[in-house]
Order: structure tokens, then C-alpha cells, then sequence
């Protein structure tokens, strides 16, 4: 795509978000003196998912609006960059998905923002249970992820307005949207990495994602657990459930209880002392949909990586991003299961409604995909790297082979000659 529409259609998109941030919350309070002094709107949400949860609402002081303006202005730049990288004007899937990807990691790191700004934290990184304790407290919780998923669209409504009417003259002379070229990387020729190299380029990617699977702690989110007695019911000794740290106390060690509000509880591969079958299958489906939904996006990568003949830098850096992108859609995906699933079959202990399980799911997942997402983008990198590497040392002794080759039909000429 062209720099100019990159560029309007990231302004655009940043543009609309900030003034929903900055204004929605005024014009609620104005909405309500018109009609009734004294009286408030509710909640804005639409599909379950909140508008206005992470609007600013004090801008005396830093906390309550900097993660808002670190949101907006990361979300901005990597669009751009997204866009900038899409072949031609024409909307693509992958490149929309691409642009969720950035929302939700801008939405991440923005989260990550606010204890890092707020005067009471104790800490910069706060373990899980003070995330859950801000949404008990009256916290929307995931709210930049929630505001990240219901703006999505916005650019996209105008690109794809910008496509339909290409043909117009004013868009043609300003937004070049005549040029449907091929930016981006060199592609020709064969595939520089064969299929084999190409599944270790996956089983790569994959890797950090397992092992934060399998140092996803002991935490438990739910209260399907062994009960402290049983009898039957009705009885004065019939089985009760409560949380099981006041039964039988284990802790994580310290790294990990440490960092527990970055790892995603869902993700945990091993069952815990305390949990009954139920519960730790329908944490471990959780799990099986964050993998296998990250494989399916780094496949993709892979195929599309085996296409580009010669690496530059920009390319390398595209790669590792798309890997970032892919860990924070796959570990929203699995949130989205996560928040409804967990609710049917493995409940949690904390009351409320469906979409405040949900809004806690989005919430830990681009946390989880904010701090760690980077991981994945370096080991594809990596990977990347040796195969390249690899497959391009096995060339120079052919050549030096060729070089070689008239020495001995000369020395065999002189044979002859003598």
C-alpha cells in the first residue's frame, strides 16, 4: 500500500478511538443533564463488550490518561505498519487480522501501563490476584482489550469505502488508488525452504508457547476441586468446596508467583493436587485451542516465509511482529472459549455475569501475549536465520568447484601436446 493511505487510514483509526476516549465520558454527563438533572447513563456495551471501560476520566492526573495515549499511539504505528506492508490497496483478510492483532497488543501494553503510573501499586508487575482484585473492586476488567475489539472496524469501514470508490478522480490524484501494485518483500523463484526446514520453523515458533504453558503455575481459576469431606447429601458431613488454599496451601515458586499476571492461568498443562478431572480438562482444552490457533497462524507464516528469496532487515522485523500478533490473537481466542467454557464447566469462585468472566479472559490474554508475544517473534526469527544460513553454505563449494574445473582441461591439453 502506498504511504499516503497508510497513513490516512492509520490517522483515521487512531483519530476515532481518541475521540471516543476523550469525549464519550462528557457527553454522557451532558446527555444526562439534558434529560434529567442528577440522573446518569448506564454502561455503554454492545455485544456483551465495554466502550467506555477504558475511556479517560481524570485528566489531572498522569494514570488516567497516559495508558490511553501509549494505547492510541502504538496502535497507530504498528497500522501503519501493517498497512504500509499490505500488497496493494485492496482489503485482505490477513491483513485485517494483522490490524487486530496490533489493536489488541497496543490494548496489552497499555494495561501494563497502569500499575506501572499508579501511586498505590506495590509493585510494577502485579501478581494475578491483584488484577482480579481491581475487577472485584469495580474495575472494568480488560477494558482496553474490550475497547481494542469494539473500534476494530473503524479503518476498515473506510478502506474498504476507499476501494469501492477508487475509481473516483479526487481519490485517484491524492491516494494514488489507481496503483494496486506488490510492495514488500522480494518474491520469486522457488521456495529457499523446503517443507522439512518449514515445520521446524513451526515447532520453533511453538516452543516458547509450550513452555509458558507448562510454567503457567498452579492457579486455579475455578472451584471444581477435591471437596475437604464426604457424606451424602444433606448430611452434616457433606462435601464442601471452597477455595483450596485454606485447605491444603501450596504456592508456585517464587519466579512464577511473581509473574503470575502475565501468565495466562488458563494455560497450564498439569493438573493440580486439589483439582478434580473436569476442571483440569476444560483448563487443558483451553490450552489445546491457544496452541493450536497459534499453529495455525504460525503455519501460515511459514509458508508465506518460504516465498521470500532474499532476506532484508525490514523482512526480519515484519516476521518477528507477525509472530507478537499471532500469540496475542491466539491467546484472545482461547479467552473467548476460556470465559464461556470455563463458566459451564468449570465455574469460578468470584459471582458475576458471563461478560465480566469474559472481560477478566481478554484481560489476562493480552497480558499474556503483551509480555510474552515477543518470544514467539524471536524464535521464528532465529529459526529463519539458521535455515538460511544453512541453506546457503552448501553453495559456495559448488562454486568454488566450477572455478576449479578448467584446471584439469588445461593440464590434460598439456598431456597431449607433449
Amino acid at each position: 500500500m502506498n504511504r499516503r493511505l497508510a497513513m490516512l487510514l492509520a490517522a483515521y483509526g487512531a483519530w476515532s478511538q481518541a475521540t471516543v476516549l476523550f469525549f464519550l465520558d462528557p457527553m454522557k454527563r451532558q446527555v444526562s443533564d439534558l434529560v434529567e438533572p442528577e440522573a446518569t447513563v448506564g454502561e455503554v456495551q454492545l455485544l456483551g463488550l465495554s466502550l467506555e471501560g477504558f475511556a479517560v476520566r481524570d485528566l489531572h492526573h498522569v494514570q488516567g490518561w497516559l495508558p490511553q495515549v501509549v494505547f492510541l499511539l502504538l496502535s497507530g504505528l504498528l497500522s501503519y505498519g501493517v498497512l504500509r506492508a499490505s500488497a496493494g490497496i485492496r482489503p485482505r483478510l490477513g491483513t485485517v487480522v494483522a490490524l487486530c492483532g496490533v489493536a489488541l497488543l497496543a490494548a496489552g501494553v497499555a494495561t501494563l501501563t497502569g500499575p506501572v503510573l499508579d501511586p498505590d501499586s506495590v509493585t510494577a508487575m502485579p501478581p494475578y490476584d491483584d488484577w482480579v482484585l481491581r475487577a472485584r473492586i469495580g474495575e472494568v476488567p480488560g477494558a482496553a482489550a474490550q475497547f481494542a475489539l469494539l473500534t476494530l472496524w473503524l479503518p476498515v469501514v473506510l478502506w474498504l469505502l476507499v476501494w469501492r470508490y477508487r475509481e473516483w478522480q479526487p481519490l485517484r490524484m491524492y491516494l494514488r488508488t489507481a496503483e494496486d501494485g506488490h510492495d514488500g518483500h522480494e518474491k520469486s523463484g522457488p521456495s529457499t525452504i523446503s517443507a522439512r526446514p518449514r515445520r521446524h520453523l513451526l515447532s520453533a515458533g511453538l516452543i516458547p508457547a509450550v513452555l509458558l504453558a507448562v510454567a503457567g503455575g498452579p492457579v486455579l481459576r475455578h472451584i471444581r476441586v477435591s471437596h475437604l469431606s464426604q457424606g451424602a447429601p444433606g448430611s452434616p458431613d457433606a462435601s464442601v468446596t471452597f477455595d483450596p488454599d485454606l485447605w491444603e496451601n501450596y504456592r508456585p515458586p517464587a519466579t512464577i508467583e511473581e509473574l503470575s499476571g502475565v501468565l495466562y492461568p488458563a494455560l497450564r498443562l498439569r493438573p493440580l493436587r486439589t483439582e478434580l478431572l473436569g476442571g483440569w480438562i476444560a483448563t487443558l482444552v483451553v490450552c489445546a485451542v491457544f496452541l493450536l490457533v497459534l499453529a495455525v497462524a504460525l503455519r501460515a507464516l511459514a509458508r508465506r516465509a518460504t516465498a521470500v528469496r532474499r532476506w532484508s532487515p525490514a523482512a526480519l522485523a515484519d516476521l518477528a511482529m507477525k509472530g507478537w500478533y499471532a500469540t496475542v490473537l491466539a491467546a484472545v481466542v482461547a479467552a473467548v472459549v476460556d470465559g464461556r467454557l470455563m463458566r459451564w464447566f468449570a465455574p469460578r469462585g468470584e459471582s458475576g455475569p458471563a461478560a465480566e468472566h469474559l472481560g477478566v479472559a481478554l484481560g489476562d490474554a493480552v497480558r499474556f501475549g503483551a509480555a510474552w508475544g515477543w518470544a514467539t517473534g524471536l524464535a521464528l526469527l532465529g529459526a529463519v536465520l539458521l535455515m538460511t544460513r544453512s541453506t546457503a553454505d552448501p553453495v559456495a563449494p559448488r562454486a568454488d568447484d566450477d572455478e576449479d574445473q578448467p584446471v584439469p582441461e588445461r593440464e590434460e591439453r598439456a598431456a597431449h601436446g607433449d
